[in-house]
């Protein structure tokens, strides 16, 4: 039925008014090696086209308004998925080059907050490795989120023995097979 008011096939309308496409795209400065906004222009064009109202106004000023917004979408798009990947990448490249690395290895230090906190395996592991202080430090500190003063108060103790308790657990797992435990579940 609308093509009857149209009088026109798609092919035929394209070909009067593929200009539109280029005015667009020359107007919003882009330079479309890949033909990339060229085919979401026509695409523009091929739904005004079926959804063009003959009362509604002239045909040539919507197909401008549609072929116009959807390049601007596809622009916003773009845009968005290139600061997606930007941030990815500097979020990649800040973790490996760090500066954290195991002694032995050119591997960067784990980011600990990995770990998931229900493996009861890995912390039966730890807490075999650790002497019951540490482990206190390990189970408040690190399983429940307890600041270092409460801890303290909670056991009756300084909060310098608490960071004691605490530097004492890491340099002890850093020495033992919890590297490796780690490493392993890499």
């Amino acid at each position: 039925m609308r093509k009857q008011y149209l009088g026109l096939s798609f092919e035929e309308v394209v070909e009067q008014n593929e200009a539109r496409i280029y005015y667009q795209l020359h107007d919003l400065r882009i330079t479309d090696h890949h033909e990339e906004f060229y085919q979401e222009g026509l695409y523009a064009m091929w739904e005004a086209y079926q959804t063009y109202q003959l009362d509604k106004g002239s045909m040539g000023t919507y197909f401008n308004y549609m072929i116009r917004n959807r390049i601007i979408d596809l622009m916003r798009k773009n845009r968005l998925d290139r600061d997606h990947d930007t941030f990815f990448y500097h979020e990649e490249t800040k973790r490996y080059e760090s500066g954290n690395r195991w002694r032995d290895r050119d591997l960067p230090a784990l980011d600990l907050m990995g770990i998931p906190i229900d493996d009861a395996y890995l912390w039966e592991q730890v807490k075999g490795m650790l002497t019951v202080n540490q482990w206190k430090w390990m189970h408040y500190y690190i399983l429940l989120d307890m600041p270092i003063k409460e801890i303290a108060t909670r056991e009756g103790v300084s909060i310098n023995a608490v960071k004691g308790w605490a530097r004492l657990a890491k340099r002890r797992l850093m020495n033992t097979a919890f590297k490796d435990l780690v490493l392993d579940s890499m």
